[in-house]
């Protein structure tokens, strides 16, 4: 008879504070109240952008702007340029992973102050959600 096969024993699987389902459940919250303000922002842009589209005199104001984020992951970065793009009037046009800017165009430039504000305040949210 041969003798069973001696298998090396791995430490055993701790979890990480960043995840489980405890993490999970920290999250939850904020990740709702970020999916509330998104889906508010979509639908607030696709009325204005369709506004513009059915009158006569549309109210475009075209720029493109560097965003500085505080995003610390490609993941975080990569989720806010797509949040962006995925809203009416707004396209994201490169990513700088180097500095961790976002180059974004935007068809309403009206105040570039309170277009960084708006961003700002959906990548404190998605941030929040995300870490």
């Amino acid at each position: 008879m041969s003798e069973p096969i001696e298998r090396p024993t791995s430490p055993p699987a701790t979890r990480s504070r960043r995840t489980g389902p405890l993490r999970f459940l920290q999250r939850l919250p904020h990740a709702v109240v970020f999916a509330g303000y998104f889906l508010y922002e979509l639908v607030v842009s696709n009325l204005r952008v369709a506004h513009d589209v059915v009158t006569p005199a549309p109210r475009v104001r075209p720029g493109i702007v560097r965003v500085p984020t505080s995003a610390r992951t490609e993941l975080q970065l990569v989720s806010l340029a797509n949040a962006l793009t995925m809203t009416p009037g707004t396209l994201t046009l490169e990513v700088d992973r180097a500095t961790g800017d976002l180059y974004v165009h935007t068809l309403y430039l009206d105040d570039r102050t309170r277009f960084l504000a708006g961003i700002a305040r959906m990548e404190r949210l998605l941030l929040e959600a995300m870490r």
